[in-house]
């Protein structure tokens, strides 16, 4: 069998795909994980199995994170179900038989400590946590009297506990080597706060969230999901408060993570921060990136919105499995190694509940510009125009604009070009566009008319980026993609000793950019979740036997999401002659 074949039989075995209003890979990769979620498996999400951490019924792992997956499962789904329209029966059936479960105190699960705190207790406040801001959630979707009163008793709860865990000592006991169990299990806590200040209006929930958000710091061996969480909850207190205060903590720690090297150059945070680098998190790339998004909507400064773009089209979509789950993968020095876990007890769940806002950031409006700023599936309007964006950028590196709804009146359309474009290349209805060049985007001013199709082709550059800590080595980005070698496409790339291989670069040209070959036209027929566009040919010597040297095709490592197995994958090249 064809590695070509092998791929493509990996992606039709058991996948059925429905088709959405957006047509694109964003929508195709939110079904694949939505329907991992409501009929995939094992493990398969059923009523007993979510909501045994809430009961607790100790019967699959980490039920002593109580209200965990439950909360996260409620979460997820309802934001999906809002962002799709889709109805989702399960979704209140879990939620009814939530809501008896719940404790005198207004907790879900066993019984905090009475003297002193425990680990078991921080586990506690882990999920009862997630569970807050999965309840409020699905609130937002279905407001009920009963699950906001249930939201609020969980609330009281957590300012009945406030004095005891924003003691000094306990933040100090804590903010160790704890990880799952660290100081994070409270300061996530503040997005489900401010989530119920907005529904209650009840200035109670807020004074705890800011209590805790002046204990928020990151620490060596942090858990990283747990810490960018909070940051998402101290910039969400800023958008209730006003206070310049939480955006600035928000955008000096957002600078910390970067100085300290725990972004990784494929857009990744480690599970643990330095120095316990050990494997990627699903859950901590989507916090990650949703915090970038989020900081790009609240401030305009490029620099989020570039970042969340690097981390989407690779860590993020790399770290999606075949089967819709997301997880762990080890790093390793080269790149990433073969072994894996899908972790259905929260990535999985934080994963899919990512997608609907990076659809929602596609599109902005100013005024009456409307404004394409990432080139994925999504759909935007202002008064009198309505488009939908359908991207195949993997594909054919482009995105389809179609105008649904238009008053006839001049709406000018800005075009955002990326760092990792050269120039934007338009068509309208089939016709070559020249739009009017600006800072970084292109304008197109036009009235509009239904049924108009402008195509947006990305040209896309070919960049060498230096390795943080090795000057003998480099990766090789083409367009917003991270590219590399999977062992399974390239096996003999990886003979012995594969640290002596040599690729052999052209000189740069003048902007920076390499010329290397694109063979994105060898692909007959693209495999779904496979990125040709971003092909390129290299050639090589290999480690052992130089004098016969090689060529070899680089792929972009958000194509694992098509390869069924483990696999590894070199990221980092030693250039040669």
């Amino acid at each position: 069998m064809t590695n070509h074949s092998r791929r493509l039989s990996y992606i039709l075995l058991g996948l059925t795909l429905a088709t959405g209003t957006l047509a694109g890979e964003l929508t195709s990769r939110m079904e694949l994980s939505l329907d991992r979620v409501r009929q995939g498996g094992p493990p398969v999400y059923s009523d007993d199995f979510v909501l045994a951490d809430a009961v607790p019924q100790h019967v699959r792992r980490f039920t002593e994170f109580s209200g965990d997956v439950s909360g996260r499962y409620l979460g997820a789904l309802a934001t999906v179900a809002q962002f799709s329209g889709q109805a989702i029966p399960e979704l209140d059936r879990v939620a009814a038989k939530l809501l008896p479960l719940q404790k005198a105190d207004g907790h879900f699960g066993d019984p905090f400590t009475t003297n002193g705190v425990a680990n078991s207790d921080m586990a506690l406040l882990w999920g009862n946590g997630r569970m807050l801001i999965g309840l409020l959630e699905y609130y937002r979707l279905k407001p009920t009297p009963e699950v906001l009163a249930c939201a609020r008793r969980l609330g009281d709860c957590f300012v009945q506990l406030g004095p005891r865990f924003n003691d000094p000592a306990i933040l100090e006991k804590f903010s160790g080597d704890q990880v799952a169990v660290g100081y994070i299990c409270w300061t996530q806590i503040i997005e489900g706060l401010v989530a119920l200040n907005r529904a209650t209006q009840d200035e109670k929930y807020l004074r705890l969230a800011e209590q805790i958000a002046g204990n928020t710091h990151r620490y060596p061996k942090e858990h990283s999901h747990g810490f960018v969480s909070a940051l998402r909850g101290v910039l969400e207190l800023h958008r209730v408060t006003h206070d310049a205060l939480w955006l600035k903590k928000v955008e000096a720690e957002w600078e910390g993570i970067i100085a300290s090297g725990n972004l990784l150059p494929q857009g990744a945070l480690p599970e643990i921060f330095k120095p316990m680098i050990a494997n990627d998190e699903g859950c901590s790339e989507a916090d990650w990136l949703r915090l970038n998004l989020d900081l790009w909507a609240e401030t305009r400064n490029p620099r989020y919105l570039d970042n969340a773009e690097l981390t989407l089209f690779n860590e993020f979509f790399f770290n999606q499995f075949h089967t819709g789950d997301f997880g762990h993968h080890v790093l390793t020095d080269e790149g990433i190694g073969a072994w894996s876990a899908r972790a259905w007890w929260c990535c999985t769940l934080h994963g899919l509940r990512a997608f609907p806002e990076i659809s929602r950031a596609a599109f902005r409006s100013e005024s009456a510009r409307l404004c394409y700023d990432l080139p994925v599936d999504g759909q935007g309007n202002v008064p009198g125009l309505t488009l939908q964006a359908d991207s195949t950028l993997a594909q054919d590196a482009s995105a389809t604009l179609r105008v649904t709804k238009a008053d006839g009146a001049e709406h000018p359309l800005r075009l955002r070009q990326p760092v990792w474009a050269s120039a934007l290349e338009l068509t309208l209805n089939g016709q070559p566009l020249a739009g009017v060049a600006q800072a970084g985007a292109v304008e197109v001013p036009r009235r509009w008319q239904s049924g108009d199709k402008l195509t947006v082709h990305y040209v896309l550059r070919t960049r060498l980026l230096p390795h943080p800590e090795d000057a003998n080595r480099v990766a090789i980005l083409r367009g917003p993609w991270f590219l590399g070698v999977n062992v399974q496409d390239a096996p003999t790339y990886f003979d012995e000793p594969p640290e002596n291989a040599r690729v052999l670069l052209p000189a740069p040209d003048v902007a920076g950019d390499l010329p290397l070959k694109s063979v994105a036209a060898v692909v007959a027929e693209p495999v779904r979740f496979t990125a040709p566009a971003a092909y390129l040919a290299l050639p090589y010597r290999p480690g052992g036997y130089p004098i016969q040297p090689q060529t070899v095709v680089l792929r972009p490592i958000a194509e694992h999401t098509a390869v069924a197995d483990a696999t590894r994958w070199a990221l980092w090249f030693r250039p040669g002659k």
